[in-house]
């Protein structure tokens, strides 16, 4: 038994999700692949590679370049094909990609401000 109504509320779905989640989890899986091969690495800071600046570089480039690059090829794609819950997923996860940076930059300024 199915929760959609309808094939076509169930298509709806389907696109919505799929153009919010996969920028989200590509952004996030590159994050964290980076997070968790920097985590595995034994040596001191003084003693870093080009390979750990590659796994950094990565770590923040996961959620502030990959997750709005995904979600605007996401968007090209969907106006494409014309999937209209597609776009709007996309839209969506653009919102949440500028609200990720206003929360970023208020706590940047907030830290400043208060001299930590």
């Amino acid at each position: 038994m199915s929760i959609f109504i309808s094939k076509e509320a169930k298509d709806k779905a389907q696109g919505y999700w799929f153009g919010l989640l996969i920028p989200l989890l590509a952004g996030w899986g590159v994050s964290t692949f980076s997070m968790a091969a920097l985590m595995s690495r034994d040596g001191p800071v003084s003693e870093m590679t080009y390979v750990d600046y590659f796994f950094i570089t990565g770590w923040i480039s996961g959620g502030l370049v990959v997750h709005p690059l995904c979600a605007w090829w996401v968007l090209l794609r969907a106006k494409i094909v014309g999937n209209a819950p597609c776009i709007k997923g996309a839209y969506m996860s653009i919102k949440l990609y500028i609200l990720w940076i206003f929360f970023l930059l208020s706590m940047t300024i907030i830290s400043f401000i208060w001299g930590e």
